[in-house]
């Protein structure tokens, strides 16, 4: 009997080692990803000015256990331009040849909760508050006067900052207990009024645990 308890004791221990052996240790982490976002913009500003496309991330997080972690990160979206020629300026009776931009960016804070389901592999959500920046601009020149930039986002009723609730699910896969990759998917939700377009944002990243 003793042996029996004495083995199943060893087992045990040998199996906690063993799921715990490539599980991240509490600290400081970054993550870098890339990806897919949809900023949803088509509809107020037209598609050849959306700017769907390439996107990444940065950010850097402190994870107090396996269950819990809290990060900062910076999201840059991809900037779209269109020429246009004979661009009538919006309260004024001048016409001028112009580069129409846009440009956004989005800082969040999120709290993280983390489910591991084996000794490598976690998934996890995140629910925080993102802060997004949208420039729509103008720059044109009209003859006999100098260029000039325009800020647009008033004549696109699309506000030039604001916050937003943000919400995330992913998994990662920890090759060591310092070295991650994940796959993530993020929705960020403007609300009220002269909002921008929702944000959905689909990324592959890898991660490094200084714990």
């Amino acid at each position: 009997m003793f042996k029996k308890v004495l083995s199943t004791t060893v087992l045990s221990i040998s199996a906690l080692a063993a799921m715990t052996a490539n599980a991240a240790a509490p600290g400081v982490y970054v993550t870098g990803q890339v990806g897919y976002a949809d900023t949803h913009l088509d509809s107020k500003l037209g598609k050849d000015l959306s700017n769907n496309g390439l996107a990444g991330r940065a950010a850097i997080g402190y994870q107090f256990n396996q269950n819990f972690a809290v990060e900062a990160g910076y999201l840059q979206l991809s900037d779209s331009k269109v020429q246009l020629n004979a661009y009538k300026v919006p309260n004024t009776p001048l016409v001028a040849d112009a580069k129409l931009k846009l440009q956004q960016n989005v800082i969040d804070f999120a709290g993280k909760g983390i489910l591991p389901l084996t000794t490598n592999i976690n998934v996890y959500g995140k629910l925080g508050v993102a802060y997004i920046t949208t420039d729509y601009t103008a720059h044109g020149k009209i003859p006999g006067i100098p260029a000039a930039t325009l800020d647009l986002n008033g004549e696109a009723n699309i506000a030039k900052h604001k916050w937003a609730p943000e919400a995330a699910i992913g998994v990662s896969y920890d090759i060591t207990p310092n070295v991650s990759l994940d796959a993530s998917l993020t929705h960020i939700q403007p609300l009220g009024n002269n909002k921008p377009g929702n944000i959905d944002f689909a990324a592959l990243g890898v991660g490094y645990n200084f714990g």
